[in-house]
């Protein structure tokens, strides 16, 4: 997180553009109206680059200038969208993106989604990951496959937890079902990602329902 790193904004909107430029530091930013000058930056050490999807000049997901970008140079990209869906969010990934968002989360969230980015994991938001977990617990039942010894080194109480979240259930709902408090459940879950070397709730989907 702490190698140097350029932060590159894609606009033609200058509300977004200002929205996004107090969410973080100045001096570290680059600005570019259209997808076309982000693709002719002479790019020589890692970059983070915001790309408005309303641009005028935005390509098709399928285009072969979105792998061209990714590959050819160091970047890593961040998708926003005004209107976010989660069939674009798919194709996004697809595309090579690191993280789709929405354009105008708040301060938090661009900060949260840039740090998640820099060091080298996806972001998907949370509806997202919830339907990607829950069909990860359909493919189990169709195919019948469990990893039986996914738990080894949980306690009972994180094992619990680790099941319901691995079926889609939120915090909210775990804590209910376990009569625990969302702090304990958040807890619970975190020792798990660590003692499974686990990053996310989808990596846990496919851990518990064996799915490889």
């Amino acid at each position: 997180m702490s190698r140097p790193f350029k932060l590159v904004l894609v606009s033609h909107d200058a509300g977004l553009l200002e929205h996004w430029q107090r969410a973080f530091r100045p001096g570290h930013q680059i600005i570019a109206g259209r997808f076309k000058d982000l693709c002719q930056l002479n790019l020589t050490q890692d970059t983070l680059a915001w790309i408005d999807l309303s641009l005028p000049d935005i390509p098709a997901w399928s285009d072969e200038q979105w792998n061209r970008l990714v590959q050819g140079q160091k970047i890593r990209i961040v998708a926003a969208s005004s209107n976010p869906k989660d069939s674009e969010a798919i194709k996004a990934l697809d595309a090579g993106c690191a993280a789709y968002c929405h354009a105008f989360s708040d301060a938090a969230t661009l900060i949260q989604v840039t740090q998640v980015v820099r060091a080298g994991h996806v972001w998907i938001g949370k509806t997202l990951m919830q339907r990607l977990v829950q069909s990860a617990g359909r493919v189990a039942a169709l195919t019948h496959e469990s990893a039986a010894d996914w738990g080894g080194g949980l306690t009972p109480r994180e094992r619990e937890v680790a099941i319901l979240a691995a079926n889609g259930a939120s915090n909210h709902h775990i804590s209910l079902d376990c009569k625990i408090s969302e702090r304990t459940v958040k807890a619970h879950l975190s020792a798990v990602f660590d003692k499974l070397n686990l990053t996310d709730r989808l990596q846990l989907a496919l851990r518990v329902h064996g799915i490889h």
